[in-house]
């Protein structure tokens, strides 16, 4: 086959193709297609003065190296190496141990401290929530390739997220967004798009509740509810920082231990149709608690598992820590709203 000319590659550069394309064409290397059209090796550059490169054709922008040294990929995951190290931990008995112990339980709350604001208390709140929903976001549904074991783990993980927000939110709905209402001057406003997220979110977890984890539609609500977790956190976060702001010190302390003393004695399951606004939303809570923890032992939900599958070695086994994480503190319900706000 006849050397490429001059002629030939820059007809080629003229219609779009790179060197790379060329190269590949007229069967020759990258580098040698460059040199043929501009008279220079790759990534020489520095050979001729500015002037003399001035309306040379077939330049290239920046460096040329890459046609002579084309970039390698270094492999930075071997698979005959994985699996080696996935034999070495099937094999070793106290590792396997150590991983069936592993439950998806975040570690429990620091002893609960009287100087700490609404914002530390929802804060903390929302970081265990988002422990459990990365944790959830890492084991594969169904789509995805998982199969009955990590969607019974999906399963369990949904619930914790359930009954964790049973309590923080009904506790919200009863101390948080009214304070909301009372202090900012738009409050309403806020008081009420953060509740329109909370029914949103209760929405969803209703309709995951009694999914087996095997269906596409169970992965779809878990998608829409990370979504709207995030989008209501963020919310929150916004109406924390304004709070913050303009509430004094004491009394976003008080705020906080309201609702740290609400949360202990709220329903453990979202209610959709449930009143969400003082004070009907208070008797409502009071009296589903009791039903929603006799269901509890009754049925023994998925929480309980710890976002384990049904017959992993320690599924079921009981957490250090309630929670709520009381820590034997005491439950101060002698004590009115109207005493802590004097």
């Amino acid at each position: 086959m006849a050397m490429p000319t001059q002629d030939d590659v820059r007809k080629l550069l003229r219609s779009g193709s790179t060197y790379e394309d060329i190269a590949d064409r007229l069967g020759i290397p990258p580098g040698q297609a460059y040199l043929i059209a501009t008279g220079l090796p790759a990534d020489g550059g520095d050979v001729l003065a500015l002037e003399e490169l001035a309306g040379r054709e077939g330049l290239l922008p920046g460096g040329s190296q890459h046609l002579v040294n084309p970039p390698t990929e270094v492999p930075t995951r071997d698979e005959t190496v994985g699996e080696w190290l996935r034999e070495r931990a099937r094999a070793d008995g106290p590792m396997r141990e150590a991983a069936a112990r592993r439950t998806a339980e975040p570690p429990p709350p620091a002893e609960e401290d009287a100087t700490e604001d609404v914002s530390t208390v929802l804060g903390r709140d929302h970081n265990q929530v988002k422990a459990i929903q990365e944790q959830l976001e890492a084991v594969p549904g169904v789509r995805a390739g998982g199969g009955p074991v990590q969607q019974q783990r999906r399963v369990s993980l949904v619930d914790m997220i359930r009954e964790r927000l049973a309590a923080h939110e009904e506790a919200e709905e009863e101390h948080f967004w009214p304070a909301v209402l009372r202090t900012l001057p738009d409050g309403e406003e806020l008081a009420a798009k953060g509740r329109e997220q909370e029914r949103e979110g209760k929405d969803l977890l209703a309709a995951l509740e009694g999914m087996s984890g095997g269906e596409d539609r169970f992965d779809e609500l878990v998608e829409e509810l990370g979504l709207a977790l995030r989008k209501h956190v963020a919310f929150e976060d916004t109406v924390l920082l304004r709070l913050h702001q303009t509430m004094p010190e004491k009394q976003r302390q008080k705020l906080g231990h309201r609702i740290l003393r609400a949360e202990r004695h709220t329903p453990t399951r979202q209610h959709p149709h449930a009143p969400d606004k003082p004070p009907f939303n208070k008797l409502a809570a009071a009296a589903a608690a009791p039903l929603d923890k006799a269901r509890d032992a009754m049925t023994g939900r998925p929480a309980r598992r710890h976002g384990q599958a049904e017959h992993e070695p320690f599924a079921g086994h009981e957490p250090s820590a309630d929670r709520t994480g009381t820590s034997g503190q005491g439950d101060r319900t002698g004590t009115s709203d109207q005493e802590e706000e004097g």
